[in-house]
């Protein structure tokens, strides 16, 4: 005759299952956390192969920050990004005219690990200018002649250290992408956005927060932080304090006053 369990030892089994459920659970939380860094990842890499694409057939320069110019000679000048890499991902798109979805159709430019977000781009490029070593060449508010446009690859002084891409701020309520979305209904009008060129784009609170430095790696302020694309084409996590720093962005081409 078999003998059925206590009621201490049942409560025993359940104690080991609970501690085990315990330690697992954590363990499969952090290998989907680095599923979606990998893939993300996989994302950056097809765009920056994309951008070194078109520096092959643009005289090496590379899309900084775009500008929508004011005349039909000047509206395309300061190509955005996300406009200039286009045709690589995509046979209807062209850098000489619009497809006209506003990126509703570009999937090749979203992060797997951004939830219900209706931004249509999840990456942001490095648009900063400076006049010298830590100061922000910010006459470009003022005067879209000073911003720094496309740049020659051979103009940036440090580009294994220097991020070109990195990734949005979060923007539940569509905050952002509703403010963006007056500027124009064109792809260009909205693609001029994606990305940084001003301290305020990296403060937060500012009202016109773009990047989120802790994309990846959970709450833990040890492991946090947001992957980046250098000029280099290499791909890393770069810490929050890091990502926060105007300095991180300087790529060592001064334009002095």
């Amino acid at each position: 005759m078999r003998r059925a369990f206590t009621l201490i030892e049942l409560l025993v089994v359940l104690a080991i299952i609970a501690l085990l459920i315990a330690l697992i659970l954590p363990a499969l939380g952090s290998a989907r956390e680095s599923a979606r860094t990998l893939k993300c990842q996989a994302v950056l890499r097809e765009i920056q192969t994309a951008a070194h694409l078109y520096a092959n057939n643009n005289r090496d320069n590379l899309p900084r920050e775009g500008t929508l110019g004011t005349t039909k000679e000047t509206e395309r000048r300061n190509i955005p990004w996300d406009i200039a890499f286009r045709p690589t991902f995509d046979d209807r798109a062209s850098t000489s005219h619009d497809i006209g979805d506003q990126f509703a159709s570009a999937p090749y430019y979203r992060c797997p690990s951004v939830r219900q977000s209706d931004q249509p781009i999840h990456y942001i490029s490095n648009g900063f200018a400076f006049l010298r070593p830590t100061e922000v060449d910010e006459r470009g508010s003022t005067d879209p002649l000073f911003r720094r446009g496309p740049t020659p690859l051979t103009l940036v002084r440090t580009p294994s250290s220097t991020p070109y891409m990195s990734e949005l701020a979060d923007d539940p309520n569509d905050e952002l992408l509703t403010v963006w979305k007056t500027l124009g209904p064109s792809d260009m009008a909205l693609g001029q956005c994606y990305d940084i060129w001003r301290p305020r784009h990296i403060t937060p609170n500012s009202g016109d927060y773009r990047i989120n430095p802790k994309r990846h790696g959970g709450k833990n302020a040890n492991t946090a932080g947001s992957n980046a694309a250098f000029f280099d084409t290499h791909i890393a996590i770069l810490k929050p304090d890091t990502l926060s720093n105007p300095n991180t962005w300087d790529d060592g081409h001064y334009s002095g006053r």
